[in-house]
């Protein structure tokens, strides 16, 4: 008996621990998307105009997260790199505003410092809005002191691979070989 609430336990842990869901204490897992960025002078005045969909991806126990950019900002593309985001203070994310750093690359210019401040919003559907409304680019910047940066987009979770559901499904088969052997 002890065996098989101990297989129940594990499953619904397992369950549990791997589902990449919003949830009102915060989200998990990894979830993936699309966004457009926009530059805007310090006075808030567009600066060219905002890049097509491009590819994103946060992974919310991390804390990380990866944006991929083809499109072209004045005749160059630029990369973002070492993007962090904190969290709301008690190891969630989402709801109220987390704090996000990042280093652009554009042209000749390298290590562009950016921060940022995301609302992340559950929509209820299994999806998310992300928005910065304005990111500052940091006045010791070499590239657009003080401009702002804006990032809006939309994420959806990434489902479990099935290998971990086959995993947990190989465990409990496992577990009741054993519990029919004592």
């Amino acid at each position: 008996m002890n065996k098989t609430l101990i297989a129940s336990g594990i499953a619904i842990a397992l369950g549990n621990s791997m589902n990449a869901e919003a949830g009102t204490t915060g989200l998990t897992g990894v979830w993936t998307g699309t966004y457009s960025f926009a530059v805007y002078s310090g006075s808030g005045s567009p600066i060219g105009s905002a890049t097509p969909p491009q590819f994103w991806s946060w992974d919310f126990d991390a804390g990380t997260v990866n944006i991929a950019n083809t499109a072209t900002f004045y005749a160059s593309v630029w990369t973002a790199h070492s993007v962090t985001f904190s969290d709301r203070g008690d190891g969630t994310y989402g709801g109220t505003p987390s704090t996000a750093n990042m280093l652009f690359d554009w042209d000749v210019y390298t290590n562009i410092p950016i921060e940022t401040v995301w609302d992340v919003t559950d929509n209820g559907d299994g999806t998310l809005t992300a928005d910065n409304s304005y990111g500052k680019i940091m006045a010791s910047s070499p590239a657009f002191p003080n401009f702002l940066t804006s990032f809006t987009g939309s994420l959806s979770s990434v489902p479990v691979p099935a290998a971990v559901w086959c995993f947990g499904s190989g465990l409990l088969a496992l577990i009741g070989v054993a519990r029919r052997k004592s």
